[in-house]
Order: C-alpha cells, then sequence, then structure tokens
C-alpha cells in the first residue's frame, strides 16, 4: 500500500492552515480597522439629537449660560459672546468632529468625509447662488465649512452677474448647473436639481473599501430620496405645472423609482403628494406633519419630517455595518444634526424666543 510521506503530509497540512488563517485575516482585517474609530463615536455620542439634554439647553436663560452648560458636555468647547459667533464657533467643531474621524479610518475611505463636507456646505452655496441670480443681497459673513466653499462663495459674491456662467464654467462646476443658470435662469428649484444631482454623483463616484460601498451607496440612494421628496414638496407649494415639475427628477433612489416620483407629480397638493408614499419608510414622519404644515402654510414642518427621517435611517446604518463604517456615518450625520440645532438655540435665545416657539424647529431622535 502506498503511504504518503511524513514530510509531505506535514508540508500540505502547513499550507493548508497557512491559507485558513490568511482567509481569516482577510475577513477579520477590516473589523481591526475600525475597532479604535467605532470605539470612539460611541464613548462621544451625539447627546443633543434626544430630547432629555435639548430641553436643559432650552431652558438656558442666557447665551453665557446656554455656552456654559453646552461646555460641561465632553465633547464641546464653545466661544462666542452672541449667537453669529457662537454659531461660528460650531461649525469649526463640526469641522473638527469630521476631520477627527476621518483621519481615524480607513485610507481608502477618507475622501468620502471629503465629498460630505462638499454636500453640507452646498446648500449655502446654491443659497448665494440663488441671491445672485435673483438680484438679492447677500449677507458678507456665510456659515460654511471648507475653506474651499469660502473661496467659491467669493468668487460668486465678486462676479457680475453677466458673467457668472463662464466664470463657473471655468471653475469645473457642472455642465447641468451651467446650463441651469444660463439667460439668467430665475427657475431656483432647478438649479436645487442640478445642485443636488452634481454633488451625489461626486459622492457616490468615491472610491471605497469593499465592506463599506454597500451602506455608501445605499446612503446616497436615501439622500436621493430625500431630495426628491423635498424638490417636489417645494415645487408644489411654487405652484409649478406638472410638465416643470417632471424635470426635478435627480435620479433612482432607494425607495422613490421614477414612476413613483411620477405619482407624486400627479398628485393633488402635499397631501395627496404624501399619500403616494404610504408604504415606503418616509411616510410616517411626513404624515404626522401634515396637519401642521397646512395650518402654518408653511413648508418647514414637512422639511423637519425628513430630516428626522434621515436622522433614524442613520441610526439603522449604525445597526446594519455595525462594527465597520455604520456607526461614523451615523455619528457624523447625527452631528450635522446637532450643530444646526444647538445654532437654532442660540439664535433663538439671543432673540428672547420661547422654548415653546424653538422645540418645534429642532431635529430629535423620536
Amino acid at each position: 500500500m502506498f503511504e504518503i510521506p511524513d514530510y509531505l503530509m506535514w508540508f500540505t497540512a502547513a499550507v493548508l492552515v497557512s491559507i485558513a488563517v490568511g482567509f481569516m485575516s482577510w475577513k477579520a482585517a477590516p473589523y481591526f480597522k475600525f475597532a479604535y474609530p467605532t470605539a470612539k463615536v460611541q464613548a462621544i455620542g451625539n447627546p443633543f439629537v434626544r430630547e432629555k439634554e435639548l430641553q436643559q439647553l432650552l431652558e438656558s436663560k442666557s447665551l453665557g449660560s446656554f455656552k456654559n452648560n453646552l461646555n460641561s458636555s465632553k465633547d464641546y468647547s464653545v466661544e462666542g459672546v452672541n449667537a453669529a459667533e457662537i454659531q461660528r464657533s460650531l461649525d469649526q467643531h463640526f469641522l473638527r468632529a469630521v476631520k477627527m474621524i476621518q483621519k481615524d479610518s480607513p485610507k481608502k475611505l477618507r475622501k468620502f468625509y471629503d465629498a460630505y463636507l462638499e454636500i453640507v456646505d452646498g446648500g449655502m452655496i446654491k443659497h448665494v447662488l440663488k441671491a445672485k441670480i435673483m438680484e438679492e443681497e447677500i449677507k458678507e459673513e456665510l456659515p460654511v465649512i471648507l475653506p474651499e466653499s469660502k473661496e467659491v462663495i467669493g468668487i460668486i459674491k465678486s462676479t457680475p452677474l453677466e458673467e457668472l456662467v463662464s466664470v463657473l464654467k471655468e471653475r469645473g462646476f457642472d455642465e447641468e448647473v451651467v446650463e441651469a443658470l444660463k439667460d439668467g435662469g430665475k427657475d431656483v428649484v432647478a438649479l436645487d436639481v442640478a445642485m443636488d444631482k452634481w454633488f451625489l454623483r461626486k459622492l457616490k463616484s468615491v472610491k471605497t473599501p469593499r465592506e463599506v460601498t454597500k451602506i455608501k451607496n445605499e446612503f446616497v440612494a436615501r439622500l436621493m430620496d430625500i431630495r426628491n421628496i423635498r424638490n417636489l414638496l417645494r415645487a408644489k407649494q411654487l405652484g409649478y405645472e406638472k410638465e416643470d415639475c417632471e424635470k426635478l427628477f435627480i435620479g433612482e433612489g432607494q425607495e422613490v423609482p421614477r414612476w413613483k416620483f411620477n405619482e407624486m407629480v400627479a398628485a393633488d397638493g402635499s397631501s395627496n403628494l404624501v399619500d403616494v408614499l404610504q408604504g415606503t419608510f418616509y411616510h410616517r414622519f411626513l404624515k404626522k406633519e401634515l396637519d401642521r404644515s397646512s395650518e402654518e402654510k408653511s413648508m418647514q414642518p414637512l422639511e423637519n419630517a425628513l430630516d428626522k427621517a434621515l436622522l433614524e435611517i442613520a441610526g439603522n446604518f449604525s445597526i446594519k455595518n455595525f462594527p465597520l463604517f455604520g456607526p461614523l456615518l451615523r455619528f457624523i450625520i447625527a452631528k450635522e444634526f446637532e450643530i444646526r440645532n444647538l445654532k437654532v438655540i442660540a439664535k433663538g435665545i439671543e432673540e428672547n424666543v420661547s422654548a415653546s416657539r424653538i422645540k418645534p424647529l429642532l431635529i430629535m431622535e423620536e
């Protein structure tokens, strides 16, 4: 009977063990990369998207008291003597928080954070562009985070309106954005859509580690859903015709494909539009705020409802993709809402607005 030599058997066993260990190490490697930043964000937390912590700040009698209460939190060291200075300090806090997570994250993920910050600043760039084309006054100081965003805003402000299209084209602005600005375009919702498409495309195109790609793509898809719903609600309020509303589609999202968007376009009024979303994640948030939106004749309650939906989606990401990118993504999304809440409270205290009027403007976990 033929016998396998001992040395060959041991060699084969060693090779198989090496392969098994290598495979296990390959599978486990991502967890090691994310262990430290995940532990850090869980230790820091996001207290100011919770009602209890926000209520304590709402009870502050002055900006000094507000600042002291806020700075007693382990993650904050805010400066300033008036609301504007405190708000700028909060913006810098947000930038430091994102940069901290960016530094601690795997190298292949770091460009994602830059693209995310571009989206955050994108709202203010859109505001400045719309003010420019509507020939409205633009404030001297605007709350943006990235130095590049400040530079772009400076260019928009200083460029004569008739030269704006060519200057922005030279700066690398997306062709669709440039087209929306041509002929002195005053269609602000169309400009919103073009800008949203551009920023979301950039975010989706960012290369990420294999274990992150699925959750990143779902995040972008959720943002597309929310932007589609938000832009259409605004257009309906502004009295857009059906043909114009159809042009506002950003792209296929997670739960709002083209056919559902078309049904929303055909819906008469905000209430019927929200009914079309029945069965989606967003419906219960919007349904809850319909009456208040109607009473106040304002879109703000519905806009806040979509923000609350995104905050809950972020919490779901943290569970679905734990302990990898999910907790980090949830942290920066919740941190953005924290900063917004704190800025609203600071402004409200300075203007002697009652806590009962400030509270509905805050984005809180449900």
